[in-house]
């Protein structure tokens, strides 16, 4: 893809999205210890509410990735998201690997998990993403027979590109990647630092700057419950505002890149 091939010759596309996993990224590990679990509450309760007030005084929009547990079990917060004029696509139900599934449980998850964002939102999501972007072989097939719009999963481009089927349909890949991630920084394993933040931001701009050159989309991966300390928030807002000056960077949620890209691919 060419710079001309995005909207009013922009030369790139930066997308900032992010995983509301609250709880389920520890119940998925079969933790149930309360301040464990706490650790993830801090996202849609604390953290939150500062991400859409930022993402508000900028004038961005974004994707955000719900698991149906949390869908259910933080509706005001999933209130918030829609009212902001954000996306809210698929992400699990309580952030199962999708790779350890069966072919009846992975499509019972995907049908709860749409089921689950329809009620809370009004509207039939269009994005996927897999916790922790781990799929099985029928994923993809799954995703196309389903109709959603778009995946964003895989780690092997810097522009969007399309997953075929052979009846003809087709779904729009828009590529991630664990350097644009803030989990490999910032989250807590016990076996792994956590990083100070500057360095990290500093990477991320160098990043950002470099897909910008390839004429590509820096599509930026974060959790509520890590980038919303108040520190690494500051990164945030910083990195928010290099992206808003750069020059001819077009910043928009993921169902917007990928209706573009569709039609113009």
């Amino acid at each position: 893809m060419t710079a001309s091939r995005w909207p009013d010759g922009a030369r790139a596309a930066c997308a900032f999205t992010f995983d509301l996993d609250a709880e389920t990224l520890w119940m998925a590990r079969g933790v149930s210890e309360p301040v464990a679990l706490s650790q993830g509450r801090f996202g849609p309760v604390e953290a939150l509410p500062k991400i859409l007030e930022l993402l508000r005084a900028a004038e961005i929009r974004s994707s955000f990735f719900i698991p149906a547990w949390v869908v259910e079990h933080y509706p005001d917060a999933v209130s918030a998201i829609v009212a902001g004029g954000h996306e809210v696509g698929c992400h699990g139900d309580v952030h199962e690997r999708v790779s350890e599934l069966d072919a009846d449980q992975e499509e019972g998850v995907l049908k709860r998990s749409i089921e689950a964002i329809e009620r809370a939102t009004g509207r039939t999501p269009v994005g996927y993403r897999a916790p922790a972007w781990q799929l099985s072989s029928r994923t993809l097939g799954l995703l196309l027979r389903y109709g959603f719009a778009y995946s964003s999963n895989m780690m092997d481009r810097l522009s969007p590109y399309l997953h075929e089927a052979a009846d003809g349909r087709s779904m729009v890949e828009i590529p991630v990647s664990w350097v644009l991630d803030d989990a490999p920084y910032f989250l807590f394993t016990g076996q792994r630092a956590i990083q100070a933040p500057g360095p990290v931001l500093q990477g991320w701009l160098t990043e950002l700057d470099g897909i910008c050159e390839a004429g590509g989309v820096a599509n930026f991966t974060f959790h509520p419950q890590l980038i919303g300390r108040p520190s690494r928030l500051a990164c945030l807002r910083e990195l928010i505002e290099h992206a808003r000056r750069a020059p001819r960077v077009w910043i928009a949620r993921l169902d917007e890149i990928a209706a573009h890209w569709r039609g113009n691919c």
